[in-house]
C-alpha cells in the first residue's frame, strides 16, 4: 500500500517557544516547546485562532499536548493561524498559515472520490443525515417508478437512481456519531525520516518518546587538556596492612576470620600467629635451655652458702645481693624462653577503615612477609597517573578522571614525583568528589588542563554521535522537526565535555541529549 504524506503541519517559533500543530481530521494537536532547549511546555494556557475563530486548546495531560476541535479543519484550503500562551508571567504570540490540502484522487479507488464529495455535502447539508437518507430513499423510490416507462424518460431516470444508491449508502459509511477521515491504516508519513539532503524529519511525537534536549551554543575560551593513564590507590595515611613478624599458624578470632568488607576500628583483634619453629631453631632453644638450668642450679647452691658464711660475717651481704640477683635474671630468661615457643603474636588493625583484602584461612602457616590483610579507608582514596611526554608535569593545574565512560571523578593535584621510574613522572591527585563508589586499584583515565588556551565550544560528550559515513557529528536543530547533522572537529576537555573547535557556530541550537539516539533514524 502507498504511503499517504504527511499529515497537514502548521509550525510556527518565537524566542521563546515553538509550536508544531497536526491536524487530526478535525483535531489539532498542538506540540509547545521551548525553543532553548526543546523542553516540553505542560503549564501554560493556549489559545488558537482559526480563520478569526478563536478556540481555547484543551491540555491533554497523558501526551503533554494541547488540542483544538475545529470543523473548519476538514475544509481545503489556507488559513491563519494565531496562536496565544501565558506562562505564569510570560506571554507571546505566534503567527503562521495551516494549508489544508484537497484529498488526493485515487484512480483505483473504485468511486472513493465520489464517495468522499458526497460525504462533504452531507455536512454541509442542514438536517444532518437522517434529511439525506429520506433524500436518497425518495430517489430510489423515483426510480423504481422510472423503471416501468420507457424510452427517453428511463434514461433521465437513472442518473437519479445511481445518486440515491450512493446517499443512503454514505450514511452506512459513516457511523452514529462519527465521520470517517482519511484511512490512518496506512502510513501517514509521520515516521522519523533521513531526507536527500541528509537532514533528518523527527515528528514532535517521536522527539518527546526520545527526550531530545538541545542548548544554544556559544564560543569559549578555555584550557587545553590532556589524557593519561592512572589508577586508584589508598590513601597511605588512611590505609594499613597486617603483617605478622615471625613465622607460624594463623588462629582465627573469635567469630571467625573477618569476612571482606568488615568495619574495624584501629587496635581490633583480626587473629593470631602461633610460633612455629624449624628442628634447628628447637635445637637451639633446648641447648640454650639446658644451659640457663646448669646455670640457675649452680647458682643456688652458692647462694645458699653464701648466706651461711653472712650469718659467720665471713662474706659481705652485697656479695650475696649480687648471686641472688644474678640467679634471678637467668630464671627470668628461662620464663621467657619458655613463652616464646608457646605464646601467639597478636594481629591488631592499624588503623580505621573497611577490610579490603584477607588472604588467610584458619590453620594457615604464614610468614614475615605474608600480607595477611589490607585495610583502605573508603572516603580516602587517591589517584595515581602516569605521565611520559604528554604534558610538563609543573604545568597541571585542574584534573579530573573518567572511569570507562560510565563515571565521573573531580581530583585536585597534590604533587608529583622528582624521580623518573621506567621513563614515565608519577602524578599524585586527590578525590574531591566521584560519581560512584570506587575501589583501590580501578583503571581510569586521567583529563588534566594546561596553561595553553584553546577556542571552541563546550558541548557535554552525549552531543556526539557517528555519522554513517563514519565521521563525528552533532545535530543542530533548525526547524521544530527538521535536524541537521554537522560534522565537528573537537578537544577532549574533561570526563563530561568536549571543546568543539570547528563545524559549528555560536548561537546554534545543538542537541546534547540522545543524540545517538537521532544518528539512528535513517
Amino acid at each position: 500500500m502507498a504511503a499517504s504524506p504527511p499529515s497537514p503541519r502548521v509550525v510556527a517559533t518565537s524566542e521563546k517557544y515553538q509550536i508544531v500543530g497536526v491536524v487530526e481530521g478535525e483535531v489539532l494537536v498542538v506540540y509547545l516547546d521551548r525553543t532553548e532547549d526543546n523542553a516540553p511546555v505542560t503549564g501554560a494556557t493556549v489559545e488558537v485562532s482559526l480563520d478569526g475563530e478563536a478556540f481555547k486548546a484543551e491540555l491533554q495531560e497523558k501526551t503533554g499536548t494541547y488540542e483544538v476541535t475545529a470543523p473548519v479543519l476538514r475544509k481545503p484550503g489556507s488559513y491563519e493561524v494565531l496562536v496565544t500562551l501565558s506562562e505564569g508571567g510570560a506571554h507571546d504570540l505566534l503567527v503562521a498559515t495551516l494549508t489544508i490540502p484537497p484529498p488526493a484522487a485515487n484512480p483505483g479507488d473504485g468511486g472513493a472520490g465520489l464517495r468522499r464529495i458526497v460525504t462533504d455535502a452531507m455536512a454541509a447539508l442542514p438536517g444532518g443525515r437522517t434529511a439525506v437518507a429520506f433524500a436518497g430513499l425518495l430517489l430510489l423510490g423515483v426510480a423504481a417508478g422510472g423503471a416501468l416507462l420507457s424510452g427517453r424518460r428511463r434514461l433521465l431516470i437513472l442518473p437519479a437512481a445511481i445518486l440515491g444508491v450512493i446517499l443512503a449508502s454514505a450514511v452506512a459509511w459513516a457511523h452514529e456519531g462519527h465521520d470517517h477521515g482519511p484511512d490512518m491504516s496506512a502510513s501517514t508519513g509521520n515516521s522519523p525520516s533521513r531526507r536527500p539532503d541528509g537532514s533528518l524529519f523527527v515528528p514532535k511525537p517521536t522527539q518527546r518518546l526520545l527526550e531530545i534536549r538541545t542548548t544554544v551554543v556559544k564560543i569559549e575560551v578555555r584550557p587545553k587538556t590532556v589524557r593519561f593513564h592512572g589508577r586508584v590507590v589508598p590513601d597511605p595515611n588512611r590505609s594499613g596492612v597486617v603483617q605478622a613478624t615471625l613465622q607460624g599458624r594463623y588462629e582465627a578470632p573469635e567469630g571467625g576470620v573477618p569476612p571482606l568488607g568488615a568495619k574495624v576500628k584501629a587496635g581490633d583483634l583480626l587473629g593470631r600467629v602461633a610460633p612455629a619453629f624449624n628442628f634447628i631453631d628447637s635445637s637451639d632453644m633446648a641447648q640454650t635451655l639446658g644451659t640457663l638450668d646448669q646455670e640457675i642450679a649452680l647458682n643456688r647452691r652458692k647462694l645458699a652458702r653464701q648466706e651461711q658464711l653472712l650469718a659467720s660475717n665471713v662474706v659481705t651481704r652485697a656479695v650475696v645481693e649480687d648471686t641472688r640477683i644474678l640467679l634471678e635474671g637467668l630464671e627470668q630468661r628461662r620464663r621467657d624462653l619458655l613463652a616464646a615457643k608457646l605464646r601467639p603474636e597478636d594481629l591488631r588493625a592499624p588503623v580505621d577503615g573497611v577490610i579490603a583484602a584477607s588472604r588467610v584461612v584458619a590453620g594457615q602457616v604464614v610468614g614475615p612477609s605474608d600480607r595477611l590483610f589490607q585495610i583502605i579507608d573508603p572516603a580516602r582514596l587517591l589517584v595515581e597517573a602516569l605521565v611520559f611526554d604528554q604534558i610538563d608535569p609543573d604545568a597541571v593545574d585542574l584534573a579530573s578522571a573518567s572511569i570507562g565512560g560510565n563515571g565521573t571523578i573531580k581530583l585536585k593535584f597534590l604533587g608529583r614525583s622528582r624521580a623518573l621510574e621506567q621513563q614515565y613522572t608519577l602524578l599524585q591527585f586527590q578525590i574531591l568528589e566521584s560519581s560512584m563508589p570506587l575501589n583501590a586499584g580501578t583503571p581510569v583515565t586521567v583529563i588534566a588542563t594546561t596553561g595553553e588556551r584553546l577556542t571552541g565550544i563546550l558541548l557535554p560528550r552525549s552531543a556526539l554521535a557517528q555519522a554513517p559515513s563514519g565521521q563525528t557529528v552533532v545535530f543542530s536543530h533548525k526547524e521544530p522537526e527538521v535536524f541537521l547533522p554537522r560534522a565537528v572537529r573537537f578537544e577532549p576537555f574533561d570526563a563530561e565535555h568536549v571543546l568543539v573547535t570547528s563545524g559549528i557556530a555560536a548561537g546554534e541550537r545543538i542537541v546534547v541529549r540522545n543524540a545517538l539516539l537521532l544518528s539512528q533514524v535513517r
